[in-house]
């Protein structure tokens, strides 16, 4: 006779943050934070998982970049080939990337998800990017939500003077 239980026990879930809004300038370096909390000591079966999604694209999510036992693995997306690189501290709960050279074809959403076993079950988090002209305008009036449609964009020696 056998008395089997299945199910998983003392599984908690992990909770993953990022801002949901990230605005960059073109041809700059940015840091895509993200942040997580775990009830389990942070080991070297910990991974983190970074993916991108195009603006415009329903398709799905494509990996960018891998992070696991202090090793940094690229994606498969030419277009992050040598760009992305390792911004965060796991025994800090940090999670983030940077991703060099901004491009407008980098305008989408990205997403971080953090795996500390066995604290595997949880939501990953989006940042949706936005990549805005050089510093050589500026941002006139506070609503840039839809930032394609509504910012209007000044010449920066006119406008963001004072």
């Amino acid at each position: 006779m056998c008395y089997c239980v299945s199910g998983v026990f003392g599984v908690s879930a992990i909770e993953v943050f990022t801002p949901a809004e990230v605005f960059v300038e073109n041809g700059t370096t940015v840091t895509l934070s993200c942040s997580f909390k775990s009830r389990e000591l942070i080991s070297s079966s910990s991974s983190v998982t970074w993916s991108f999604l195009p603006e415009g694209e329903a398709v799905a999510f494509t990996s960018i970049f891998y992070y696991t036992a202090g090793k940094q693995f690229p994606g498969s997306v030419p277009q992050f080939e040598s760009r992305v690189e390792w911004a965060g501290d796991m025994n800090k709960k940090d999670a983030s990337i940077r991703v060099i050279q901004m491009q407008f074809k980098d305008n989408g959403t990205f997403s971080c998800d953090v795996k500390n076993p066995p604290d595997i079950f949880g939501q990953m988090s989006f940042i949706k990017v936005r990549v805005l002209p050089s510093t050589h305008f500026c941002l006139k009036g506070s609503d840039i939500t839809p930032w394609i449609n509504s910012v209007e964009l000044v010449n920066h020696s006119r406008a963001c003077l004072g």
